[in-house]
C-alpha cells in the first residue's frame, strides 16, 4: 500500500501509525467503526494526509537521546580527572542539553 510505504521509508514504527490514527480520528471527531469491509482503504484514508516527516514518536526519541547524552555528561563530570582552569573536576565540560558548564566561573 503506497500510503504505508511512504511512512515505512520515513522509519515510522507501528506505534507511530497507532498514534497518528488516534490523532486523525480525534481531529476529525471520528471513532473506529466496529467492523470494516475494507480495512486497508480505511487506514489509507486516515493516513493519506500525513507528512512522513512528522513522525509522532520523533520527539520522544529525541528526548531519550538527549537524556542519554545528559546522563553520559553527568557521568563524565563525576568521574573526570581533568580540571577546568578554576580547579573544578569536569567543570569545563558543557552539558549537551542545556549548554552550560558545571563550573560557574567557566560559564561566565
Amino acid at each position: 500500500m503506497p500510503t504505508l510505504s511512504k511512512l515505512a521509508r520515513a522509519d515510522w514504527t507501528v506505534r507511530d501509525v497507532e498514534l497518528a490514527v488516534r490523532d486523525v480520528l480525534a481531529r476529525r471527531g471520528w471513532q473506529l467503526p466496529r467492523s470494516l469491509e475494507h480495512p486497508a482503504a480505511y487506514l489509507a484514508t486516515l493516513l493519506r494526509e500525513l507528512d512522513p516527516a512528522d513522525r509522532p514518536t520523533a520527539a520522544e526519541e529525541w528526548a531519550r537521546q538527549m537524556q542519554r547524552a545528559e546522563d553520559e555528561w553527568a557521568r563524565q563530570v563525576r568521574t573526570s580527572t581533568e580540571e577546568c582552569p578554576h580547579g573544578q573536576h569536569g567543570g569545563h565540560l558543557p552539558s549537551p542539553a542545556r549548554g552550560w558548564m558545571t563550573c560557574p566561573a567557566c560559564r561566565a
